[in-house]
């Protein structure tokens, strides 16, 4: 310990990250503390964690933990417990030449080692040393376990099922063929739902697909916009699994040759998550979709889903008006309903009433007066509209605008004295005017109550884990215009290698592009004369509106996305 401090110390100094007179104070200070000399350091201030893990990977000979490079073996996670890594704060990564390679955040840990060459040597392995940041180990290692053990534990559930069919005889029957509510009261069928739901939680999926094929069923996971095999367990678990989803969202286990819709609420661990099921019939039987909707407190910001500082700046000061209307576009899926929630977080206060008509109600906040459609007793857009009218309100959201009902009473409601925030179906910003307008709004009307208009896609996050440098093939440069008008003539973009903590996929996470469009007295003119989408454009933009392929392309130059998932989403933008 005393040898290796002052290296440590003077290996600081030769990479210019401290003085000689950093590194006495600091050792002065470790006489009173007996803290460790890197603590110290980081504690201070003079050096980060990734400056002391390099140093340290120098000191010892050890080499740093590259999640796209050290990918993690099930193998590696059988040899140590969950509580084991836990506790010394490691992550086993592989197993190779007779060797147990662990990734630690501190080489310096006495107990840590010996624990770890204690479970190695009776396997008669070695252990290797990696070394990898605090949050980075804590993140991968949940993540692992996670998946290991779900998997696990799903495929152990589906073997359970298909051997408990088999023993009454039924072998590979049919969904015809089988009787469903029997199947759906199985045990082994209720955990497995609940373990199916469970994992898709855990990936972060919105949606679960479970699709019936001739021969089999696959079970898939919408993870940030995008579609993923999960599951392929045998046909003989389709009928138990199809009925017990339609149980739980009290829909007709009979029917099977009609679409169907249901609903029902999951709570697991203090998070209660509300589930939205779609069936319709196929060819190989009933499809089932499921929408997974968090309702615990939202507590997204503006700038989490992705504003910079203009786009942040032009939303704040638009939704912070006392009355107008902040109308956001995109397609389904597509944030818009978060960023209005944001919206509210924003703005809401004590002295503020916020109300919100919503189908269905997505995420609850505290403070905030939430209404469900239901249109079964009456509870449309355009009804509760007219009732948070009588009710005071200051701040109204509808969650979106359908009809030209529900159009003429937001508009009315934003011409006196209430801001009023929502959605509708169109395809950029200078369209969303024209589409308010086309619902038989008076356009003059609507061109008073606009306040703000935009359209918003969602792009995946690039994993910051894994980031390297790459080159844009010819034909999406092209496509996107980067050679030309001086877009991005020359600059560097960024990737996802893929790695461990992202699944091989490069991307975790999603962060929105937007188009702002800033209704000006200009614009405001030319709404009022019911002058097409073009012509809005052309003038928005001669007042600094971005496209949204342009803000995709920011986005994309400062690494936080890749160009391919901007000519994904911007395909038919400009």
């Amino acid at each position: 310990m005393h040898r290796s401090v002052p290296e440590l110390g003077h290996i600081l100094i030769r990479n210019g990250l401290i003085t000689s007179r950093d590194l006495a104070v600091a050792l002065d200070e470790q006489k009173q503390t007996r803290e460790r000399l890197g603590e110290i350091l980081c504690r201070q201030g003079l050096i980060t964690e990734e400056d002391l893990l390099d140093a340290l990977a120098h000191q010892f000979g050890h080499r740093r933990y590259d999640p796209a490079r050290d990918a993690v073996e099930p193998a590696a996670l059988d040899l140590l417990p969950l509580e084991f890594a836990r506790r010394h704060n490691l992550l086993p990564i592989r197993v190779d030449d007779g060797k147990l390679w662990v990734a630690v955040n501190d080489p310096m840990d006495v107990e840590a080692r010996d624990a770890l060459q204690r479970v190695a040597a009776r396997s008669g392995r070695e252990v290797g040393i990696l070394l990898a940041p605090r949050d980075i180990l804590s993140r991968a290692r949940e993540a692992q376990y996670g998946r290991v053990e779900g998997n696990r534990s799903v495929n152990e559930l589906i073997d359970k099922v298909v051997d408990e069919i088999a023993e009454i005889g039924a072998g590979e029957i049919s969904g015809d063929e089988a009787d469903p509510e029997r199947s759906a009261q199985d045990a082994g069928v209720i955990n497995l739902v609940d373990r199916i739901v469970a994992q898709a939680l855990q990936e972060r999926a919105t949606d679960i697909h479970i699709e019936p094929q001739e021969r089999g069923l696959v079970i898939r996971y919408r993870v940030d916009g995008l579609l993923y095999d999960a599951l392929t367990p045998p046909r003989a678990v389709y009928t138990g699994v199809i009925s017990r989803v339609k149980i739980l969202a009290d829909m007709d286990i009979a029917e099977r040759r009609a679409a169907q819709d249901g609903r029902f609420s999951l709570r697991r661990g203090g998070q209660e998550v509300d589930i939205r099921v779609s069936a319709v019939p196929t060819i190989h039987g009933e499809k089932l979709v499921l929408r997974l909707l968090d309702k615990t407190n939202f507590n997204f910001s503006l700038r989490d889903l992705g504003f910079d500082e203009g786009d942040y700046e032009t939303f704040r000061r638009a939704i912070r008006q006392p009355y107008g209307m902040v109308l956001l576009s995109g397609p389904t899926g597509s944030g818009k309903s978060t960023t209005l929630y944001a919206g509210l977080l924003e703005i809401r206060n004590e002295t503020l009433n916020v109300m919100t008509v919503e189908d269905p109600v997505e995420y609850q906040i505290p403070r905030i007066s939430q209404v469900a459609v239901n249109e079964r007793k009456g509870v449309t857009f355009a009804q509760a509209l007219r009732s948070f009218l009588r009710q005071d309100p200051d701040v109204i959201m509808v969650g979106e605008i359908r009809d030209r009902e529900t159009a003429e009473i937001a508009v009315r409601a934003a011409l006196t004295g209430h801001m009023v925030f929502s959605t509708i179906h169109a395809n950029d910003a200078p369209a969303t005017a024209v589409r308010l307008l086309s619902m038989d709004v008076e356009p003059f009307m609507a061109a008073s109550a606009l306040t703000l208009v935009a359209a918003q896609r969602l792009v995946r996050r690039n994993c910051k884990l894994c980031l390297e440098e790459y080159e844009p093939a010819a034909e999406v440069r092209l496509a996107l215009g980067l050679d030309a008008g001086g877009i991005a003539p020359g600059a560097k973009f960024q990737r996802g290698r893929g790695c461990a903590a992202c699944k091989g996929r490069g991307y975790q996470g999603r962060v929105a592009i937007l188009e702002l469009m800033k209704v000006s007295p200009e614009l405001r003119q030319r709404v009022a004369q019911n002058r097409p989408a073009n012509e809005l454009r052309e003038q928005a933009a001669r007042e600094g509106m971005r496209s949204l392929r342009q803000s995709g392309i920011e986005k994309a130059m400062s690494g936080m996305t890749t160009v391919e998932e901007v000519l994904r989403v911007c395909l038919s933008d400009e």
